[in-house]
């Protein structure tokens, strides 16, 4: 049977401020990415993305954690093919839908995708919006009457370039409208806010033909899809790309990078009123020509009542180190002019490349971020099959950078093993632990089990039962192994 074994984790526990912050990462036996999380009406977690962990091609999944990051379930969504979700929006007291793309319908091509979940992540309906070109989602937002706006580009398959795409639909995921914006050049949307009821905007990358130049623009449109404004972002030398939309408090708060070479990056902020007025930017500089920095803003969170703060996450290359290529840096910035706030930083650094791929406000004043971890040679990620989904809660009230380098993948997102012909759920913990780990099957299961420490030592040996305790309390501290059959969930004794 196919056996879907969900371990539980505490990873990072404090004391006072443990429901304001935390670090957490979750992986499987293959890639998985974190594209999106928000949080729900019950004041737990959803995470959206993107898993080969459940076996065969990329599927969407989602992930349910409480409000100390702790795994509560996780489903994947999808065809024979790929999906990928890269946003999820809840709709109270009915479920969740998950806007993204999928080829398992299609001749080959990505076509626009969304699926409807009710609250416990079971499938309601999973629709796909054909067309002969190739369609990517960056973003979607719910609007008023609980539809759905979604934005990315459409690339012919003919060799033309992408133009910016935007689709309505219904609560039920049908169509209303669909509109498409585009130049000579290569253009894109990617992301959206809804800012009053029912406008929107959003941003993203426009050629201009004078500069030979991809710039930022940001477009603000209708219910019924009627373009409003466009305003090109960009006044120095090089191309822009904007990356992340905020609003707050009648502003809204756009980030992104300037490309002055391959290899050079700068960080760019721009903050608008309510009207589009400009109110102030920022682009950093290199200190000179010798001293070349490689950063870009990738996400941007508004705080509001009563810290009154900007949240950003900019992605860095690592000029010490170039095994550790692009890593994250998390600060704290001024609301009016978006300069560094003075608070340390946290930063996420691991071999391979660290991104982030959004940031959320939190009804308590902080924010939380999802991202991933590529690389499976150091301690965090040598257990994962490809990539870590990472997960940060923040505060603004803790003003100490978040521990990131000492915690490790404990929390598994899924993994399936063949031992007969029906799903079976693994429960494994406390985990860590320091006296008793208990272990419970949800049906019968017939086979043995062995304990292996890190080295691969064998510590005990026992049948497959529905419930069992293994003893560990005269073990030494350290990194263990439940094996069953081929396959090996890790536990630690504290």
């Amino acid at each position: 049977m196919r056996i879907l074994i969900t371990i539980f984790s505490f990873l990072f526990v404090t004391s006072s401020w443990s429901q304001q912050y935390f670090y957490k990462l979750y992986s499987g036996n293959s890639f998985d990415k974190g594209e999106d999380i928000i949080e729900t009406m019950d004041s737990s977690y959803i995470v959206a993305g993107s898993s080969g962990s459940w076996g065969g091609n990329s599927q969407a999944f989602l992930m349910k954690i409480d409000s100390l990051g702790n795994y509560i379930w996780s489903y994947p969504y999808g065809g024979a093919e790929s999906e990928e979700a890269v946003s999820v929006m809840e709709r109270p007291g009915s479920g969740y839908y998950m806007a993204g793309m999928s080829n398992s319908m299609s001749q080959g091509n990505f076509d626009a995708m969304l699926i409807k979940t009710d609250l416990n992540g079971n499938q309601e309906w999973m629709k796909t919006y054909a067309n002969p070109a190739w369609d990517r989602i960056n973003d979607a937002v719910m609007t008023k009457d609980t539809g759905i706006v979604m934005v990315g580009y459409r690339q012919a398959l003919l060799g033309s370039e992408s133009d910016i795409l935007l689709m309505r639909m219904n609560k039920d995921g049908d169509t209303l409208w669909t509109k498409t914006i585009g130049t000579i050049g290569a253009d894109q949307a990617t992301s959206v806010t809804r800012f009053q009821d029912s406008l929107y905007i959003v941003i993203g990358d426009m050629f201009v033909p004078d500069s030979n130049l991809v710039k930022g623009c940001m477009i603000t449109f209708n219910d019924q899809g009627t373009i409003l404004s466009k305003l090109m972002i960009g006044p120095k030398s090089g191309a822009y790309h904007l990356s992340d939309i905020s609003s707050g408090e009648n502003k809204l708060y756009i980030v992104g990078n300037r490309k002055v070479t391959e290899q050079n990056h700068d960080n760019f902020a721009r903050i608008l009123d309510g009207n589009g007025v400009f109110q102030s930017e920022y682009t950093e500089a290199d200190a000179s020509q010798n001293t070349i920095t490689d950063s870009k803003f990738e996400q941007v969170v508004f705080m509001p009542n009563p810290y009154y703060l900007l949240s950003i996450c900019f992605q860095y290359r690592n000029l010490s180190n170039s095994q550790f290529s692009y890593d994250l840096n998390n600060g704290i910035y001024d609301a009016t002019f978006a300069y560094w706030w003075g608070v340390p930083t946290t930063v996420i650094i691991n071999e391979g490349i660290d991104q982030c791929n959004e940031m959320t406000a939190t009804r308590d004043g902080g924010f939380i971020s999802v991202g991933f971890n590529s690389m499976v040679n150091d301690g965090q990620n040598a257990l994962n099959g490809g990539s870590n989904i990472y997960v940060m809660k923040y505060h603004p009230s803790h003003t100490q950078p978040i521990p990131t380098d000492t915690v490790f993948t404990l929390n598994q997102l899924v993994e399936t093993i063949e031992l007969n012909q029906s799903f079976v759920e693994l429960k494994l913990y406390p985990n860590p632990t320091s006296n008793d780990l208990h272990v419970s099957l949800s049906e019968p299961v017939s086979g043995d089990y062995f304990i292996s420490d890190l080295m691969g030592k064998p510590m005990l040996t026992g049948k497959l039962e529905s419930n069992f305790t293994i003893e560990t309390t005269t073990w030494n501290q350290g990194i263990y192994f439940l094996n069953i059959g081929q396959h090996s969930f890790k536990f630690v004794k504290q």
